[in-house]
This record gives C-alpha cells, structure tokens and sequence, in this order.
C-alpha cells in the first residue's frame, strides 16, 4: 500500500491525505504573512495582532459561540446590522448630552467645592476653576476630534504602541519626586499628568484587540488535530486536562500577560485604587468575552487575595490603617479617620435638600482637598440626597446607554472597547461613592467629572469621543 502511494506521489498525482493527518478548526489562527515593515514582522513574532485584514480567520459561525454570559447581555442591543463607520451618520444624541450634563455639573459642584481651599493654599480663590475649566475645553476638543476618527484605528498595532508608552511612562513615574508620599504625577513645566490614566485606556485597547481577533478560540473548545481529538473521545481524563489547558491558554493567560506589568508598576507607585479599577474593567471584558466561569472565580479569588496580601503585608504603607479607620472612623477621629469622618458629617448635613448651592461648611478646611476624590461629600452637603440620587441617576443613564450601544455593535473589537469604556467609568463612580459614605476602605478614587484633575477629565472626555465614534456604526434604534 504504501509502496503504491509513494509511486502516485512521483507521477505528480495529488495524493489526499490520511484521516489523522486532516486539521479541525485550528486552535491558533494561521500567522500573517512578512508583509509591511520590520516593526510589523516583529509584533508578530511576539505574539501581537498587528494585520487583522491579513489574516486567515477561522471559519467558525458566530452562532456557534456562546460567550459568558453573552446571551443576556445581547438582549439589551435591538436591530443590530452591519453598519461601517461613516462620518456622515450621526453619533448618538442622547449619551452625547448625557456627557455634557455630566460635564457641566461636575464642573459647576468643584467650583464650589474649591474656592476656600484654592483661596487658603494658593491665595486665589479662582485657581481650581480656571485650570479645570482649560481642561474641560480640552477635553470636549479632544472628544469631538476623537469621534470623527474610526476606532479601528486604534487596534493592532496601535494599541500595542500605546501599551508600550504606557509601560515607560509607568516606570518615569516611580523616579519622580514623591507627592504626599507617593509616586503619581510626571512634571511637565506647571503641569503635571497622571500615567495611570492613560495606563487604563491601553488596558482596554490591548484586551479589546486580544478578543477581537481569538473570540472563536476563548469560545469553542478545538484540539488542533484529529488524533487528539481521537483521544479526548476515547480518555475522559485526557479531554478533562486538556481542556483546562486549552482554555487556559486562551482565555486567560492572554489577559495576563498583558494586564500585570501595567498592575505591578501601579503598585510600585503605590496606586491600589487604579489598580483595582484596571482589574474590574478586565474582568468584565473577560467575563463577556468568553473565559470559562472556573477560571474566571478563580482569579475573582486571587485578586482579592492579592489585594488582601498587598494591603495587610505593608506593600502600601498605608493599607492596613485604611482598613482600620473604615473599620471605625471614629476610633482616631483627629487622625487617619478625619477624612472619613468629615464625610460624613458633610452627608449628614445636608439632609434631604441640602443646604444649598456654595453653603457647604465642610469644604472651609475641614474635609482635606475637597475638590477631589471626596468632592461627592460637598455635593451631598450642598444639594443634599435628592440631588445626589439625580446625580446618580444620570452617571446610571450615562453607563446604560454605552453599554447599549456597545453591546448594540456589529464589530467586536469596537463592541469590547466601548463595554470598557462604559465600564471603566462605571466603576469610578460606583467606587467614588462608596469611599465617600464609608461603605468601602478609603483608596483615593476620583468621581468622574466632577474631581479636579487635567489628566483624568482629559483622557475621560478622549474616550468618550471613542465611544461617540462606535455610536456611529450602532443600530440607531437602541432603547
């Protein structure tokens, strides 16, 4: 028999090829060929997506990819069609007069919160107002811009580039001079700007472009070749390991590698809260991208044991006390409790209407900084709880409506970017105000919009002008 073979093959005839040497679906998508520059050549051979028209994709029907999840999330998205970005569509109203409501709020309730302060340490009760107002015309400018250019853009090889920067930036920064006894800010004349902003934008972008490109492969469970799928058939302890690894290697050590040198170097700052917001916004990608539920309580687990570890092993100096003080502010409540405790009496204050717009008595040098991370205690103090729970409630409407629309998107990589976005400013709010009423330890998160700070309304307002681009190519019916 063999013999015949070998004399089919010298006469040119196409022999077909044997049972065990016929392929399923790869478990690896074919490699793009050296096209383009060095660098492009170069991203490959380490793994990055760099050419997603280039290359071989599997031919699997999306039908057949369930997703973690996915099938309840799906229902929020009506009338989903195939639409490409154009420029000429129109990006979705509603989320854009959402962000400028946020906008024009937030800025009005730290005008507020910032004079005296402002007055007692720089001698200008305008001080705050005036720089955050240059920001937030830089920011608008920075979101109208970013929604006319295509977020495909953005994928591939951009996103690794950006990575890149990040990861330097995030090393530049553990050299610079401490403030309040922490690494944070890079010095740019009589600017400063916070790298960590920008480090959860590139985590979003690198996660976003992973599960875009192998969603198929988190999703259905290939072998690679008929003989091992021939052996999972015949072995349940084969098929059982050799899953795990597959979807190991799949769903979650990508996510890994691409995620914890940004987390390390957050650490080493030390900057818990970004931390845990870049672990959030991952885990939800991940959670609706396709990574098994096994793996996904598994690293929800170490996570916590890790942040446990980092706070009570003194990694953050300052970890232990926090928990301690939220725990019960009032046990030092002229020492480390005296920001919390603050708080809440500014909440307490305000009572249902609150004391009115510029009368709050906290922000006159007891609450410290008032016009950052705990700002939401003023505008507790000052509008009292009928207007937080409004304030709330647009942040609600604002994270409903991206996700819809994300969620909404025919591209995937767009869909996932959008998800983080949403989720990144979610999160913020949703931890801000809980620090603020005591209900989590105090870890210095800001609330979107409303803290002062150039980078942060700066990179916000740019991501929001992503997601106005990725409104473009939704359905335009989404409830």
């Amino acid at each position: 028999m063999r013999r015949l073979e070998k004399k089919t093959a010298e006469k040119g005839t196409k022999r077909l090829p044997e049972p065990s040497q016929v392929m399923t679906v790869s478990s690896k998508s074919a490699p793009s060929k050296a096209s383009g520059n060095a660098f492009d050549r170069f991203l490959d051979k380490l793994g990055f997506e760099t050419d997603f028209g280039k290359k071989d994709r599997n031919k699997i029907p999306v039908k057949q990819l369930p997703g973690m999840a996915w099938d309840g999330v799906k229902n929020m998205a009506f009338n989903t069609r195939d639409v490409m970005l154009n420029k000429t569509m129109a990006y979705d109203k509603p989320l854009f007069v959402l962000v400028i409501v946020l906008v024009v709020v937030g800025f009005i309730m730290m005008s507020s919160a910032s004079y005296a302060y402002a007055y007692s340490y720089h001698g200008d009760s305008m001080y705050f107002i005036n720089r955050q107002l240059v920001f937030s015309i830089l920011g608008v400018l920075a979101m109208l811009l970013m929604s006319t250019v295509s977020p495909d853009k953005l994928k591939g090889k951009t996103a690794y580039i950006l990575w890149f920067i990040s990861l330097v930036l995030l090393v530049v920064v553990l050299f610079m001079k401490k403030v309040n006894g922490v690494h944070r800010w890079i010095g740019v004349g009589s600017f400063s700007f916070q790298p960590s902003e920008i480090a959860k934008f590139t985590a979003i972008l690198v996660c976003a472009t992973f599960i875009a490109y192998h969603y198929k492969e988190i999703n259905v469970m290939t072998y690679g070749s008929q003989k091992r799928k021939l052996k999972a058939s015949k072995s349940k302890r084969y098929r059982f390991f050799y899953t795990i690894h597959r979807s190991f290697i799949t769903g979650v050590w990508p996510f890994v590698w691409r995620v914890l040198p940004i987390l390390v170097l957050l650490v080493a700052e030390p900057h818990l809260s970004c931390t845990i917001i870049i672990l959030m916004i991952v885990g939800t990608q991940m959670l609706l991208g396709g990574t098994r539920r096994e793996y996904f309580i598994t690293l929800l687990v170490l996570a916590a044991i890790g942040v446990y570890l980092i706070v009570f092993l003194g990694v953050v100096p300052y970890g232990r006390t926090r928990v301690e003080m939220w725990l019960d502010p009032f046990a030092d409540a002229k020492g480390d409790g005296w920001q919390t405790v603050q708080s809440l009496y500014a909440i307490s204050s305000g009572g249902i209407f609150g004391a009115g717009f510029g009368n709050s008595r906290q922000k006159y040098m007891y609450i410290a900084e008032p016009q950052n991370d705990f700002i939401f205690a003023v505008v507790c103090e000052e509008v009292g709880l009928v207007g937080a729970i409004i304030i709330i409630l647009i942040f609600v409407a604002f994270v409903w409506r991206g996700f819809a629309l994300s969620v909404a998107n025919p591209d995937r990589f767009r869909r996932f970017v959008g998800i983080g976005i949403t989720s990144q400013i979610g999160y913020q709010m949703l931890l801000n105000v809980a620090v603020v009423t005591n209900m989590v330890p105090n870890t210095g998160i800001s609330l979107p919009f409303f803290s002062y700070g150039g980078t942060s309304i700066i990179m916000l307002l740019a991501e929001i002008g992503v997601l106005l681009a990725i409104s473009r190519s939704s359905p335009n019916k989404v409830m």
